[in-house]
């Protein structure tokens, strides 16, 4: 059971502006419906939420029947056998509980990535139109397990125990469910995901490697100083990591303009053989990247790295981990070897690409470009 909530108090004012509405679709482009007002208004009511077919408007599920029972455990088994048969669609549901109500937004692992974003991207919007403060607890649940009158009152439980968060601990919370971290225990872990255990396997990733990319990526492991360069993408459209441009013979002194040449306008990830035995891994981010892609390929790296080890199979090490935002700003010189430079010595860990390292530092160990000054105008 995944047991990874995410709760907030709804003592905490949040205000309400009359044009809330207009503000939300002005964030997402989706509007409560009418009838969804309605529906909310009756503070009996247990209702699902849905996004309609045209993603313009959150309604309530018409094929959800209330509950013959007020109970919370009749509420529950009604609501956990309809998201049963939906599983794994998401879905925003309204509880009545006791004098308020609890809002969960159920959003599955396994769900379409599509349908991931749009409900993940949807939430604050509705939760700012329907009134954030008239909900007691606000969860995010992936497991339908996790449906159940029983939980629902340990998480309450447990959140009265543990008191309010800090700041840092809501910034962290946030995070790990961001990467869908689940805990071993109740509650979150106090660690970011590229703090976890470092044995992935293919679910850890989000989107599988098409076959040209996985050619590729063996290919690396039976020639390793041919100066080869990989260049990849996310492709959202149906949900894979994607081989860009691939080319052999690439001197380190022009790396930039191959780069440059064969990457798309937006983020992008690399492997190159810079070196005999010699690889580098690196993410570049230009300015001017939509928030969407941004927010996509940061919370993909760790995890792509991670599985990238695995896959390998220790055939080649990732000695060097460059994450630069316009390409130009990459800086070459982190790619000199020198002799006493042992090959693999600075094998990457996604855990040490979470904080920056100097430019100075011994050549074994990971590095990262210096960002460059402003431009001039």
């Amino acid at each position: 059971m995944g047991l990874s909530s995410t709760i907030s108090n709804a003592q905490i004012p949040i205000d309400q502006d009359p044009n809330s509405q207009q503000n939300m679709s002005t964030q997402s482009g989706i509007t409560v419906s009418e009838e969804l007002s309605n529906e909310v208004k009756n503070d009996t009511n247990t209702i699902v939420i849905k996004i309609s077919p045209d993603s313009t408007q959150l309604i309530p599920d018409s094929s959800f029947s209330q509950p013959s029972s007020t109970s919370l455990s009749s509420i529950f088994e009604q609501v956990h056998s309809y998201m049963s048969k939906q599983f794994p669609q998401p879905a925003y549901i309204i509880i009545p509980y006791k004098s308020t109500k609890v809002f969960i937004s159920f959003i599955p692992d396994s769900a379409p990535i599509k349908q991931k974003m749009l409900y993940a991207s949807t939430k604050n919007a509705l939760l700012s139109s329907l009134g954030s403060s008239s909900f007691a607890y606000k969860l995010a649940w992936t497991e339908l397990d996790e449906l159940d009158a029983e939980h629902l009152e340990k998480v309450i439980s447990e959140d009265g125990k543990s008191g309010p968060l800090t700041e840092d601990e809501k910034i962290l919370q946030s995070l790990n469910n961001k990467t869908h971290m689940q805990g071993h225990e109740y509650g979150f872990k106090k660690e970011l995901a590229s703090m976890s255990s470092p044995s992935p396997t293919a679910s850890d990733i989000l989107y599988k490697f098409d076959d040209e990319l996985e050619t590729e990526f063996k290919n690396l492991t039976r020639n390793a100083n041919d100066q080869r360069l990989l260049v990849f993408n996310i492709d959202l459209n149906d949900e894979s990591i994607k081989l860009t441009k691939k080319d052999i013979d690439v001197e380190v002194t022009s790396l930039i303009n191959k780069l440059q040449s064969n990457s798309p306008s937006g983020p992008t990830y690399s492997i190159y053989n810079y070196a005999p035995n010699r690889y580098t891994f690196i993410y570049s981010c230009p300015s001017g990247s939509s928030v969407k892609d941004r927010m996509i390929y940061a919370a993909s790296k760790n995890a792509l790295i991670n599985h990238l080890k695995t896959y390998l199979n220790d055939d080649i090490v990732l000695d060097k981990n460059l994450e630069v935002g316009d390409l130009d700003e990459l800086e070459l010189s982190e790619l000199d070897v020198t002799e006493d430079d042992t090959p693999g010595s600075g094998s990457v860990t996604p855990a040490s690409t979470s904080s920056s390292a100097s430019a100075n530092k011994p050549s074994g160990g990971l590095k990262f470009s210096k960002p460059k000054g402003p431009r001039r105008r």
